[in-house]
Order: structure tokens, then C-alpha cells, then sequence
């Protein structure tokens, strides 16, 4: 605090540099952002703040910047700072009005307190107030709200201190968690793959030497060889089974909650949401397909409005938008980055070159049915109609190849029961090619080989209308349950699980996964998609 006499040694530790008094009083050192010439005091940021919600320093003036004195000045004043109107700030009180309990300068008395009969000279107010039980109740109060604010300071300086001890207190327990998580999963990791590199080794070695023996005409070798690796896979496969079943990591990641700051939550978790809905948008979104084009890059097929959507995840931004004459339903992305769309109920395809740079370009292959879902498999397209419900195998320019089912309404169980009347959406296995359907009729999922042999998968009313379908890395199926509002995860041995932590708000049609990153886009009749992490 700088001394009487205007001397600012302690304000400073050199000439450019002048620190908050109040703060310096603390044993803090701000930079001053103003400099109040009322109270004589540099102030910062903070307490310049603190400074202009008090009613009565209002008045004050304020100095900032360049206009800021850099030495502080001697304060010269004729009366105390005190004794001037709040009103009239040049002058000095001389009276106080009873029937108002304010305190007048000369000005106040002639513009508004004229007709009070109670305004009595300062002078002769004084004493009267100082033997009064007014002045003892008001110093009291005085006494008390010092006593109160000394120890109030005392407590938020004294969280200020604990400010930095509860964040890395925190920081520190929360790394300390996620170090447990990350240290188990590169320990599990780590043992797979050294089990992968140890197999894996054996089996080159055995080939160099299938080799050698074939090269040497070592028949008899070459036999033995075999012969006892026959042997030896069966152990191979049952260590593989046992110690690399499990080759994934914890997926984790912080989202907001109610009762606390924030929840470390295990996946599956909701990400994020993109909104869909565009100003040509006359109807609430109805998305009946999403493709993933690229890294941040999806193509969204929305039914109600008639039109394809390109979307950037990571910027959230819309980045083209087409219509069209009919409805687009399901898409199919070749590994080459070229769609193919179908379009609901109609006899054709739409093929679109390059659908990550440009929707317009796009041309009609016209196929024998009408449909409804198609997947790009091995340079030709296999095509799912209705009104018969049958499966087609197409080249990329509509003539047919062949037909892989004539009509899968006429498939039943064993007992004679329909399993398949509706198929509207599929997804399909990239290792094999099997094709696989939804029926919202019968709430069943259904393989269709490439030889055209129909397997049922699942058919169960946990499903309630399965429409929208993609395949995950471990053969399993990702469904969307239009009536439940949830997705499910089929898996081959017909075992049905919730995929997401609660249902959503509004019917579910389609659903595309990210391999790469875990990301599963879900969409239905609404304006949003919805990201999770799973």
C-alpha cells in the first residue's frame, strides 16, 4: 500500500510495472487496470469490478490506461472526500433533511427540499445525532458489517489459495483412473499381439520350409512336415482362442450430468448430434439411409424431403444438398467411394460417380423390380425388390445376371411358419457376401447366401419392427427397432442386446457404423442424427 505522503515504492517493483493495492495487501501481485482518483488507490480488473457494484463509489472517477497517473499523486483536497454531495459532487453537504433522512448540500435544499419543515444546518444536526440511539445502532451496524467482511476476505482468500489444490486434486484422481484403464488395455493388447507375432512366426517358418522340402524334391520330409502341423494347428487355434478372443480396448469419454460437473462414462455414450434440417427442408427429416463416404464425410438419404445430404461430422457444417423427383431409400458406398442409391418402390438406381465431391452428377440404371435396398459386392449389385419380395444380382448397368431368390415370402421354418413378407432394408457380409434383411413385419432378420440358400437368423418380438441395418467387425448386426426407439445388437448365435444407454425420442430408421472409431450414426424421423460411441 502506498504511503500518505503519495510515495509508491511497494506499488512497484520498477517503473513499468504498478500492482493492485488491495491485492498487494493479500501478498498478491496484479497488474493495475485503472487508477480511482476518489480513493486515491490502482486498482485491477477484479476489483475495479468489485469497485462499481458498491452504490455509494459509483460516482467515482476512473482512470484507465495511458490516462492512469504513473506515480501516484499527492491527494489535495479542501474537506474530506466524505463531506461532498453525492449529488452535487463540488459541493459540500451543509444540511440534513429529517423528513427525507438525507444528507443536502445547499443546491439540494433550494431544488428539493424547499418545502420541508425539518431541514436542519449540519452544524447544529451533529451533536443531537451523536447522543442519539440512532448513532449507536449505525455505528454498531458499521462495527459489525467490518467484522463481517474481514472474515468473509479471510474466507475467499483463503479458497482462493485452495483454488489450484481441488483442481489437481481432481486432475489427479481422474488421470489416475483413466492410467488404470489405459495400463490394462495396452497389458491385454500387448499379450494378443505377441501371441499373433509368436503364431505367426511358426507358420513362416513352416512355409520356408514347405518350400525348401517342394524345391528339393523332399517328399517324404515334406509329408512329415505336413503330417505334424496337422497336429500342431489344432493347439495353435485353441491358444489363439484362448488368449486373443478379446483384441478390443475401453472405450471412454466425458459427457455432462445433472448432479455433478462431469461423468466418465464407458461406451456406449451419445457423442454428438448434428442437426439436418436445411432451408429448402419443407418436412420434419425422415432419414432412411446414411453412408459413410469418408473420414468426417456422410451421405444422408431423407426420405420426406426427397433429397440426398452431404454432411461434415467434424465441422458440423451442410455441405451440399440435392432433390429429386422420387424418394432416395437405402445406399450402398463402394470401396471406391461411389453410391448407389435406391429409390422407394421405383424400378431404378441412382449411381453417383463421386458423391463426396458432387451430388449433381448421377445417372439412372433402370432394373426389373421394384426397389428397395441394394449392395455392391464383387463389381455387381444385389438388389432387393418387393411385390414379389425377390433378390437379384445385376451388373452396374441394370441388366440382370441372375436371380438369387424368387420370392421370400414363400420361405418358412419347420414349422411351417412365414418368417419374411416385408424386407425393406439390408446389410451385407464383405467376407462372404451373404445379404442380410429386415422385416418390420415379422420382426426378423434374414441371411441370404450367395449360392441363394435363406437362412433366418432372428425372429423375435424384442425386435418391434427391425428397419435399418449394418454389419459390425465381429459378424454381429447393428438394427434399428422403429417402435422401440433403440438399437439392438443381433449376433449369429441369435442373442439380441440394447445397444444404446437409454431409447431415443423419436423412431429409428437408419443406422451406419464407423469400423475405424467406434462411431454409430442413427437416424429416423427427425431433424438430428444422432453419434454415439460404442
Amino acid at each position: 500500500m502506498a504511503t500518505v505522503d503519495g510515495s509508491d515504492d511497494i506499488l512497484s517493483n520498477k517503473d513499468s510495472d504498478l500492482y493492485c493495492e488491495s491485492c498487494l495487501n493479500d501478498g498478491q501481485k496484479q497488474i493495475v487496470e485503472c487508477f480511482c482518483v476518489e480513493c486515491n488507490e490502482y486498482m485491477c480488473q477484479l476489483c475495479l469490478n468489485a469497485h462499481r457494484k458498491l452504490r455509494v463509489l459509483k460516482t467515482h472517477h476512473v482512470k484507465l490506461g495511458k490516462e492512469m497517473p504513473r506515480k501516484k499523486p499527492i491527494k489535495k483536497v479542501q474537506f474530506p472526500a466524505e463531506n461532498n454531495c453525492h449529488v452535487h459532487t463540488d459541493s459540500k453537504i451543509t444540511s440534513f433533511c429529517q423528513s427525507h433522512q438525507i444528507l443536502c448540500c445547499d443546491q439540494c435544499v433550494i431544488l428539493g427540499h424547499k418545502v420541508c419543515t425539518d431541514v436542519k444546518a449540519i452544524g447544529n444536526y451533529s451533536q443531537e445525532f451523536l447522543d442519539s440511539e440512532d448513532y449507536k445502532t449505525s455505528f454498531d451496524k458499521l462495527k459489525s458489517l467490518q467484522s463481517a467482511y474481514i472474515a468473509k476476505k479471510k474466507e475467499a482468500s483463503m479458497n482462493l489459495e485452495e483454488v489450484d489444490l481441488y483442481y489437481h486434486n481432481a486432475m489427479g484422481k481422474f488421470k489416475a483412473e483413466l492410467d488404470k484403464i489405459k495400463i490394462a488395455d495396452i497389458r491385454t493388447l500387448k499379450a494378443v499381439v505377441s501371441t499373433y507375432d509368436c503364431v505367426l512366426g511358426q507358420l513362416s517358418s513352416w512355409f520356408e520350409s514347405i518350400e525348401t522340402y517342394k524345391n528339393n524334391k523332399q517328399e517324404n520330409e515334406l509329408a512329415i512336415l505336413v503330417l505334424r502341423s496337422k497336429r500342431d494347428v489344432d493347439a495353435i487355434e485353441d491358444t489363439v482362442q484362448k488368449l486373443c478372443n478379446d483384441a478390443s480396448f475401453v472405450r471412454y469419454g466425458v459427457v455432462p450430468d445433472r448432479t455433478s460437473l462431469f461423468r466418465l462414462v464407458k461406451a456406449s455414450f451419445l457423442a454428438e448430434t448434428i442437426t439436418l434440417k436445411v432451408e429448402s427442408d419443407k418436412n420434419t427429416c425422415s432419414l432412411a439411409g446414411i453412408a459413410l463416404l469418408r473420414v468426417n464425410l456422410i451421405l444422408i438419404a431423407d426420405y420426406n424431403n426427397s433429397s440426398l445430404k452431404l454432411f461434415n461430422t467434424s465441422s458440423y457444417t451442410h455441405v451440399a444438398n440435392v432433390k429429386f423427383q422420387y424418394k432416395p431409400w437405402q445406399m450402398s458406398v463402394t470401396e471406391h467411394g461411389e453410391a448407389y442409391v435406391t429409390l422407394h418402390s421405383q424400378p431404378k438406381i441412382l449411381h453417383l460417380k463421386s458423391p463426396a465431391t458432387d451430388l449433381t452428377a448421377f445417372r439412372e440404371i433402370d432394373v426389373d423390380g421394384n426397389c428397395f435396398s441394394v449392395e455392391c459386392f464383387n463389381k455387381t449389385l444385389k438388389v432387393q425388390c418387393l411385390n414379389p419380395a425377390k433378390i437379384i444380382e445385376v451388373d452396374e448397368d441394370g441388366k440382370q445376371i441372375r436371380v438369387i431368390s424368387n420370392d421370400l415370402r414363400k420361405e418358412t421354418t419347420e414349422n411351417g411358419e412365414q418368417f419374411v413378407t416385408n424386407p425393406h432394408w439390408s446389410t451385407q457380409d464383405p467376407a462372404t457376401g451373404s445379404m442380410y434383411v429386415s422385416c418390420n413385419a415379422k420382426h426378423s432378420i434374414t441371411e441370404i447366401k450367395s449360392d441363394g440358400n435363406v437362412k433366418l437368423l432372428v425372429k423375435s418380438d424384442k425386435l418391434k419392427s427391425p428397419f435399418g441395418l449394418c454389419m459390425d467387425t465381429d459378424g454381429s448386426i447393428l438394427v434399428c427397432s422403429y417402435n422401440s426407439k433403440d438399437v439392438f445388437r443381433v449376433r449369429t448365435n441369435g442373442d439380441i442386446q440394447s445397444v444404446l444407454p437409454q431409447p431415443l425420442d423419436f423412431n429409428l430408421r437408419a443406422v451406419a457404423l464407423d469400423k475405424r472409431t467406434k462411431k454409430m450414426y442413427v437416424g429416423g424421423d427427425s431433424d438430428t442424427i444422432h453419434v454415439f460411441q460404442i
